[in-house]
């Protein structure tokens, strides 16, 4: 029987990932990482297990472009627009002045120009798979920071699909002795672009139509096969235009993206690209040679502390750049520090290239591993941190104005849907208040909105004296930040202790906590939705408002009572099912387009219902009992009694609509 050494190494790749991805999931450690481990363990440096790495790194490649064809199905104009001018500025800046800092290094150093700047590239990425889990950990996720750290960490995703094109023209000729001009080179490069843009122009027109009818007439293995070959037709066009094949499948993403069948192409290959991406990584940790690590300890480390000492440094001042507050900058730039997985995809093309030689390959191999388990770390050395900047340098993005003298007023911390229904609400109102958000783009849509906004940070003494805290009627904390949030109520509380202090929070695990930090009311997502949804199925059932009212007390009053006191039995339900059974009232106003308009109730036998009618409002004045024979007008209010199921069928037949016995 023929050997097939290729199956035999992926089920080796396959079953040794399993029991290492198992124990760093219980470590809470990235999975990414856990597949680096993998390749490094089962490697030729190591084990040696693999015997041809380079067939699983030829099959990884298969993951490369699957994992830019989901690239290229988030792609989108409106996806763009969502990041925001300041995470595209901040990237912009991030990035070059990652990559010229590191090349001004490197040519220190003894590196030649090319290599130099290639490694630029590769260390001005960051991971946006490794930091997420961390911050969904520490349930920061929808903080400033946060915000600001993803709108330029997936800029820099972006930002990889033309760094790859471009990397001919740097390369030069490196590559197997071809010396073309860098002119000539670019061209071509200029060429694949335009050649792509074409096709997914003309795809855009033709693809998702085409799709959408198949998926309505054809069944799922038909639509997953015609998926399967528009996705090959593009890379493969794409790869005779002179573009990689990696391109091709980002052309195909974007092109899929316009489809309205995209949640079933996104559902269909995912398990192909966790398995094929995970091999891509594991084929990664395969390039890293444990000796190296442990002959040069101290090359490595310092190395490593450079690397998230310079992004750091370079990431900070573009932030700010991009208007972000000194303490949510900090906090960004730290989230920043790692080396990201797209820097994989760019060495793994840079390596064909020539351009990364075998030991600065091992070095950014280990750096880059060490730098995404240091992200909890990171993570928390930034929150640590903005706690010792002084007032002056954490609080507001813009000086106060002398002429400004709140008094009175609301402070609204936070411009998102809470903060500016809040806000929307407060204006029409005519109570005076001011917003303070540290997002700029918030704040500049806040002030197109005609609404008094302050770019600033909260957290900050310096910021809430701006907003005037100290004669304020109220404040309203609404950014879903929990550490965020007790910070400003216990600034607010000791500057005006009189103030109205209500806070928003996500999670009722938060309200004790943050009613001893001093808030007068704390109102929790979670519960709160479940409120609205009973007391919007009582209504459906015609449920007196006082007894949906008496519900919701009884709930509330449950809830917060549990949270004080975990022992606590709930209060009995007050017999709702009794009193439901019982029958209940119903108003009813008399709208122009009712059948009832004209009629009167003698006419409507609303009695065949088994509904009575005790009162009509007219005007402001009660008729009780209504004469049978007065006709009913528009603006009247009818007062019906009776079953639930009766006043359903009264109802009905007041607004025309019950069916003709």
């Amino acid at each position: 029987m023929g050997e097939s050494p290729f199956l035999r190494d992926l089920v080796i790749v396959l079953a040794a990932s399993l029991p290492i991805l198992f124990v760093f999931q219980k470590l809470r450690v990235p999975a990414i990482v856990a597949f680096l481990f993998t390749g490094i363990l089962i490697g030729p440096h190591a084990l040696g297990l693999v015997g041809d790495p380079d067939q699983v790194r030829r099959i990884a490649e298969l993951g490369v472009v699957l994992i830019l064809f989901y690239v290229g199905l988030g792609f989108s104009l409106p996806r763009l627009t969502e990041l925001g001018r300041t995470a595209v500025v901040s990237g912009i800046l991030q990035m070059t002045l990652a990559v010229l800092v590191t090349t001004g290094v490197l040519l220190f150093l003894g590196q030649d120009l090319r290599p130099a700047i290639f490694g630029g590239l590769l260390v001005a990425g960051s991971s946006t798979a490794v930091v997420l889990p961390v911050l969904s950990a520490r349930d920061e996720l929808d903080a400033p920071f946060a915000r600001q750290f993803l709108g330029t960490s997936l800029f820099q995703d972006l930002g990889v699909i033309p760094l790859i094109l471009l990397l001919p023209a740097l390369a030069g000729g490196t590559r197997a002795g071809e010396g073309p001009s860098l002119l000539a080179v670019l061209g071509r490069v200029g060429l694949a672009v335009a050649s792509v843009t074409l096709l997914v122009v003309v795809a855009r027109f033709v693809v998702p139509p085409l799709l959408d009818r198949l998926v309505r007439v054809a069944g799922r293995e038909t639509f997953t096969a015609g998926v399967v070959v528009v996705i090959l037709g593009m890379v493969a066009i794409a790869v005779e235009a002179g573009v990689s094949a990696a391109m091709g499948a980002f052309a195909a993403g974007i092109v899929v993206a316009e489809s309205e069948s995209m949640a079933d192409v996104s559902a269909t290959f995912v398990p192909f690209r966790d398995i094929l991406s995970s091999l891509f990584f594991v084929s990664i940790g395969m390039l890293l040679d444990p000796g190296f690590v442990l002959s040069r300890p101290a090359l490595v480390l310092g190395t490593v502390a450079a690397v998230v000492l310079l992004k750091v440094v370079t990431a900070y001042p573009a932030l700010r750049a991009a208007r972000a507050v000194p303490r949510v900058a900090i906090r960004a730039a730290f989230s920043l520090a790692t080396v990201g997985e797209f820097s994989f995809v760019l060495a793994l093309a840079g390596i064909g290239y020539g351009l990364l030689g075998e030991r600065p390959q091992q070095l950014f191999v280990a750096v880059s591993v060490l730098t995404m388990l240091s992200a909890p770390l990171l993570v928390a050395a930034g929150a640590r941190l903005v706690g010792f900047l002084p007032d002056y340098l954490e609080g507001a993005g813009e000086a106060p104005s002398a002429s400004v003298l709140r008094s009175g007023h609301v402070v609204v911390v936070g411009y998102g849907l809470n903060g500016s229904n809040v806000a929307r609400v407060l204006g029409e109102i005519g109570i005076p208040y001011v917003v303070v958000d540290a997002e700029a783009d918030r704040v500049l849509r806040a002030r197109a909105a005609g609404v008094e906004a302050l770019l600033a940070d909260a957290t900050s003494p310096a910021a809430l004296e701006i907003a005037g805290i100290a004669r304020a009627r109220a404040i309203v904390i609404t950014v879903p930040d929990p550490a965020a949030s007790r910070k400003i109520v216990r600034l607010a509380r000791s500057r005006n202790p009189m103030a109205k202090t209500i806070v928003r929070t996500r999670y009722i695990r938060e309200v004790d906590e943050l009613r001893r930090s001093g808030a007068d009311e704390v109102i929790p997502e979670e519960f709160e939705t479940s409120i609205e949804i009973v007391a919007r199925l009582l209504r459906s059932f015609h449920v007196p408002g006082n007894l949906v009212a008496a519900q919701i007390r009884i709930l509330r009053d449950a809830a917060y009572r549990k949270l004080r006191d975990p022992l606590a039995r709930p209060e009995a339900g007050r017999r709702l099912s009794a009193l439901m059974a019982a029958g209940t009232s119903e108003l009813v106003l008399i709208l122009p387009e009712m059948a009832a308009v004209g009629q009167t109730l003698g006419q409507l036998h609303l009695e065949v219902d088994h509904v009575a009618v005790p009162a009509l409002l007219r005007d402001g004045a009660p008729l009780a009992p209504p004469p049978l024979d007065v006709p009913i007008e528009e603006g009247d209010t009818l007062l019906l009694v009776g079953a639930h199921e009766d006043l359903v069928r009264a109802t009905k037949r007041l607004e025309g609509t019950a069916p003709e016995e």
